[in-house]
């Protein structure tokens, strides 16, 4: 049955950590726009989202519900790097260390205020579940609340 007012998604492929060190490969839903900016929904969206849990199309055809609050981190499949937004702020090189994960280091792109510039600054005020880590690899979405340490590189 049939909806006017179903919205259609498109998949992204994505591997979801969670904070048991389970990997799962699947496909996050999202928007091909988004009300408050233009473009598309990424994934970072979904995850930085209100509602405690998404849907993610695993391989067997199976739709799992997950908890936001259990994932490590969300590593986005085939992402090649910062957007237009991200590259109109400052960067960062860290080394991060993830409760129960590994270290990386990648980057940051700090949204500070002038009279702020700092990387603790950024961090202090940071409001999102997820920070997005641009690695060599790709960008991963990594849970705030599990950060335990950051060090600055540059």
């Amino acid at each position: 049955m049939h909806s006017e007012f179903r919205i259609e998604k498109e998949r992204r492929p994505v591997v979801v950590v969670t904070t048991a060190g389970d990997r799962m490969f699947g496909d996050m839903f999202v928007q091909a726009y988004i009300r408050h900016r233009s473009g598309r929904e990424e994934p970072s969206d979904i995850m930085n989202g209100p509602e405690p849990f998404f849907p993610l199309a695993v391989a067997s055809g199976e739709l799992v519900l997950i908890a936001k609050e259990w994932v490590r981190e969300v590593e986005i499949v085939g992402d090649a790097g910062a957007d237009d937004a991200a590259m109109a702020s400052r960067p960062a090189t860290v080394e991060i260390t993830v409760s129960g994960g590994p270290t990386r280091i990648g980057r940051v792109y700090l949204e500070v205020p002038f009279d702020r510039p700092r990387l603790l600054d950024f961090l202090n005020r940071f409001d999102q579940r997820f920070l997005e880590l641009y690695t060599d690899e790709g960008m991963r979405l990594v849970n705030v609340r599990l950060l335990e340490r950051v060090r600055q590189l540059d």
